[in-house]
């Protein structure tokens, strides 16, 4: 992880390891095709809480190799260019800010394991639990469409 010194910077810490998983291949009209994911688990800082949290962070990379702007703009829909010339791609930069793409914009726990939403709430647990349960519900059941419903019954009646 110290090797990611611009992904460091929005960190507590600089422990932990990445895990890279990468498939190098040649496409059809022989590119350099570069896939696979690069994952860490990172300390930020809980923005409830203001404790160190734990996260998970995953991103993963479909990266096709391009000379140019007009074969970056003419590469398939799963891929992202990968500009090369005659210097060797480094890929040390390229996973870092991959990571620092996948990070979320506020870090948060899990509200079960966050102290600020464990120790002050006005709720008691059963109150938070049936609250979520019903949001829950509601979700479910909810239709974006059903305001367009009424108002088609609303303009139906009023012809009539």
């Amino acid at each position: 992880m110290s090797q990611f010194s611009r992904l460091v910077d929005s960190l507590v810490d600089d422990r932990g390891e990445v895990q890279v998983d990468l498939r190098f291949s040649l496409s059809e009209n022989n590119r350099v095709v570069l896939e696979g994911h690069v994952e860490a688990e990172l300390s930020m800082i809980c923005q409830r809480c203001l404790d160190v949290a734990r996260l998970p962070v995953r991103a993963d990379l479909h990266l096709m190799g391009v000379l140019t702007d007009e074969q970056a703009k003419a590469l398939p829909e799963d891929f992202e260019p990968l500009m090369y010339g005659d210097e060797p791609v480094e890929l040390l930069p390229i996973l870092e800010e991959e990571l620092i793409l996948a990070l979320p914009l506020v870090a948060y726990h899990p509200p079960e394991d966050c102290s600020a939403q464990q120790y002050f709430t006005t709720e008691s647990e059963e109150e938070a639990q049936a609250a979520a349960i019903e949001a829950d519900e509601e979700r479910k059941n909810s239709n974006p469409f059903s305001v367009l419903a009424k108002l088609k019954t609303d303009t139906t009646t009023q012809e009539s």
